[in-house]
Order: structure tokens, then sequence, then C-alpha cells
């Protein structure tokens, strides 16, 4: 297995590695993928306390099936009250909620099969990004501190991972 390419660069005392879905030509449900997720999630998993996810209705119903997916955002925590939309020309584009992060939510990201199942997610700590996939372009830890990147790094070793860390200027 060659191993997967992280890029990496400072943001102030944080580390952000991230994961460019194209670049490592892996699907998104491949086990190598979901291991770099588990990785992150628990690099920073007592810090993560809010949780934003954002979805197009018609895309996600296509995807899951109308049911999975209304489901799946209510376990989530979406709700008419915390719902927004992104509009366009008078046209929504997308929904989002953002909600408290909760351990049955870790659990269910942890245990996603397909880390696309949802388009557009963020693992937070307050307003803080920690954990962000987007639109299976990429998949990003920002580790606030030394101790959460060596974290990440010791459950890929952990996971039999091999990887590469790529420094961006």
């Amino acid at each position: 297995m060659n191993a997967v390419l992280l890029y990496t660069r400072q943001i102030d005392e944080a580390t952000s590695f991230e994961f460019n879905v194209f670049d490592n030509q892996f699907a998104t449900e491949n086990l190598a993928v979901r291991k770099v997720l588990m990785s992150m999630m628990e690099a920073v998993h007592e810090r993560l306390d809010r949780l934003l996810v954002e979805y197009n209705d018609s895309m996600l119903a296509e995807k899951l099936g109308a049911r999975r997916a209304a489901e799946i955002l209510r376990s989530l925590g979406g709700t008419q009250e915390n719902m927004r939309e992104n509009q366009e020309n008078g046209i929504v584009i997308s929904r989002f909620f953002e909600t408290e992060f909760t351990e049955e939510k870790y659990a269910f990201f942890y245990n996603m099969t397909d880390i696309a199942q949802l388009p557009h997610y963020r693992m937070k700590e307050g307003e803080a990004d920690r954990v962000v996939f987007y639109y299976s372009r990429y998949l990003q830890l920002i580790a606030p501190d030394e101790k959460s990147a060596e974290k990440f790094l010791a459950r890929l070793s952990d996971f039999s991972l091999p990887y590469k860390l790529v420094p961006i200027p």
C-alpha cells in the first residue's frame, strides 16, 4: 500500500493536516480513508463540542433515500429551529445546522462506512474548526497543539497506515 499524502502547514500554534481526496486517489469508503478520519477524530476527541452539517436536500435524498436522509439529519440534531439556508438568487443551494457534538454523534461519524455520506461537516471546539470534511475534496485536521498532532500521527501508525507529510509553505 502506498503512503497517504498529508499536506501540513502551521496556523499560528495549530498544525493543519489535509488529506486531499483527489491526490490520494482513494474512494471515500476506502478503509484507509476511514482510518484517516478516525485518527483525526481521536486526536481531538476530548475537545469537540460543536457540529456543523451542510447538505443539499435533493442530493442527499438521492444518495441515501429521503427517509434515511431525514433520520440521519434528525439524529445529528437538525431541527426546524436550527436549520439555516444558503441561497443564491433566491434559490436554496444548501441547508446547514449547528448543534452540540455528543458522544452519540461522535460514534456516528467514527463508524461511518463512507466519509462522504454527508457532503460537508465540521467538528468544532467552540468556534474553531478541528475536523473538516468538505464536499469530497478534502478531509482536514486542525490540531491545536503538538500533543494533538502527535496523537494523530501515532494513531495512523497504530492503524498500520503509512503516511507521508508534505509541508505547504
